[in-house]
This record gives C-alpha cells, sequence and structure tokens, in this order.
C-alpha cells in the first residue's frame, strides 16, 4: 500500500503567530469532519512542552467559544476564516464545536 499523507510544517519565529495558525488548521479539521473523533488522526508536533499545553488550552477553549449559541450572531475571526475554508456555516460549525468538545473532553488523554 503506497499511503501519502500530506505534511505541513511551520517555522517561524517567537511571536509570529504560529499556535495561532496551528491551533486554526487543527480546528479547520477537527469541526470540517464528520466525525467528532478526527483529532484522533492528527498529529501536531512542538519542541516544548509549554507550547503543548498552551495549544491544548487554546484548542478546548476557542470549541468552549464557539460552542456557546451565541456566537452565532457575532463569530469571531477565526470561526469565519474556518467557516469559509470548510464551507460551512456558522451554525454548523457551532453545532460541530459542541460534538467535538464533548468528545475531547470524554476522551481527553488521546
Amino acid at each position: 500500500m503506497n499511503f501519502k499523507a500530506p505534511i505541513t510544517i511551520y517555522n517561524a519565529s517567537a511571536g509570529s503567530g504560529k499556535t495561532y495558525t496551528l491551533v486554526q488548521i487543527y480546528l479547520t479539521h477537527l469541526l470540517g469532519s464528520r466525525r467528532p473523533d478526527a483529532y484522533s488522526s492528527f498529529l501536531a508536533i512542538t519542541f516544548t512542552n509549554k507550547a503543548v499545553a498552551e495549544m491544548k488550552q487554546r484548542i478546548i477553549e476557542a470549541l468552549i467559544a464557539f460552542s456557546d449559541e451565541a456566537i452565532v450572531s457575532n463569530p469571531p475571526d477565526m470561526l469565519v476564516q474556518i467557516s469559509e475554508a470548510t464551507d460551512l456555516s456558522i451554525e454548523t460549525l457551532q453545532r460541530n464545536s459542541k460534538r467535538a468538545l464533548k468528545h475531547v473532553l470524554h476522551h481527553y488523554a488521546q
């Protein structure tokens, strides 16, 4: 079997927005998927435990914020960008966020 997975490498200086970009890409794939466990097939690598913790925290915080029904009337830039990237409505992404958040919290070790 010849399996080719896309690999993207981001190399940039401190404070350039790498974590924001990684979180946005992660959430784009997660919320654009029909599977709430899609994250289990993602791999993001960074060089410090601090960066990993920050990325996890930002992902959970974004999922919490995106899960709020009030977000539909005033979506943040990241959610709008995810909507454009996935061709999904803000309402659909809000529902997907709720579903994904529940799954991630119940399977956090993954």
